[in-house]
């Protein structure tokens, strides 16, 4: 009688354990495309995040040079040699954004593609 009993209860769990892999097979199927969404968005916030620190590290550099400039004692600087900075530093900031407005173009345009390919 005991063993009847078993070879009942251990028929009865086969159709709830294939119910429950078929239930987290489809379960987990479908969040899928929602975590390749994720990381899509991720990457492409790592790269804006990177193209930020880009130009902050332009703008450092720029600003170096022009504290250098300004607190150089050894050479006296004139108004000439302060706007030659100046405009160096300008055109340095200047390249830098565009580059970076360049590039966040470009993302904005391969992120839209991500999200597509990933729908």
């Amino acid at each position: 009688m005991a063993s009847q009993h078993k070879t009942t209860s251990a028929h009865s769990e086969e159709p709830v354990q294939i119910m429950q892999t078929w239930w987290q097979h489809y379960c987990l199927l479908s969040t899928v495309p929602m975590v390749r969404l994720q990381v899509a968005w991720l990457e492409n916030v790592t790269q804006a995040m990177q193209m930020e620190a880009d130009l902050f590290r332009a703008i450092v550099k720029s600003s170096e040079k022009m504290t250098q400039c300004l607190t150089d004692n050894n050479e006296s600087s004139g108004a000439t040699e302060l706007a030659e900075h100046y405009q160096e530093m300008m055109k340095t900031l200047t390249e830098a954004n565009m580059e970076r407005f360049e590039r966040v173009s470009q993302l904005s345009h391969e992120f839209r593609r991500s999200l597509w390919e990933e729908i």
